[in-house]
């Protein structure tokens, strides 16, 4: 990240005094929240696993012998996140992915005659569970595998009792907005990445 580059959320009164500076807008993000009751109603979530299983596609909950798989796919799919200096998406490898569940994360996955298609991994944070990625194969995409596999990821931290989600992105990923919004999501914070010209 460019040394002078200032991450700040839109209401923030130092916006004004910044673009006042030269300072200019390279990226915007979101912050997302996912609030249940506590009887949740998990209609929408289970329609959107419904959907999925019933064009074929297992969707489950991965264990660690899924992680050349899930490497193989996020290495397809990394050009294809919207990067911005506050959402920057690592490269990881098979070590890394590894790490995701030795650190708690707990991923689940579509799976189409044994091939992992679509991905998505939740992690338990003191406050809440916070989604840290989702992604579909680029020739499957636009079947509401994205949806299935969140809401999969949603539904068993919500049976184990979690209440809060969060979740997060680039602006500029109008699908990602829509698919979290579908599931309940409600934005709550915006930020903008600013920086002077060189």
């Amino acid at each position: 990240m460019n040394a002078d580059m200032q991450v700040i959320q839109v209401h923030d009164p130092r916006l004004q005094r910044l673009t006042q500076a030269g300072y200019v807008v390279v990226g915007e993000s979101w912050g997302a929240r996912l609030r249940l009751s506590d009887r949740p109603d998990l209609t929408v979530l289970n329609a959107a696993v419904v959907a999925a299983t019933g064009q074929g596609f297992l969707i489950e909950e991965l264990d660690a012998s899924w992680a050349t798989q899930v490497t193989a796919l996020e290495a397809l799919n990394h050009s294809d996140y919207p990067c911005t200096p506050a959402t920057a998406v690592p490269q990881r490898d098979e070590s890394d992915v590894l790490e995701l569940w030795r650190s708690g994360c707990r991923l689940f996955g579509a799976i189409n005659d044994g091939q992992l298609v679509a991905v998505s991994a939740i992690r338990l944070t003191t406050a809440r569970a916070e989604t840290e990625f989702t992604s579909v194969h680029r020739s499957y995409r636009r079947r509401g595998l994205a949806v299935a596999v969140k809401a999969a990821a949603i539904t068993a931290l919500a049976n184990d009792g979690v209440r809060i989600f969060g979740t997060g992105g680039a602006q500029v990923n109008a699908g990602s907005i829509r698919m979290n919004e579908h599931l309940g999501y409600a934005i709550e914070e915006r930020w903008l990445s600013l920086t002077m010209p060189q």
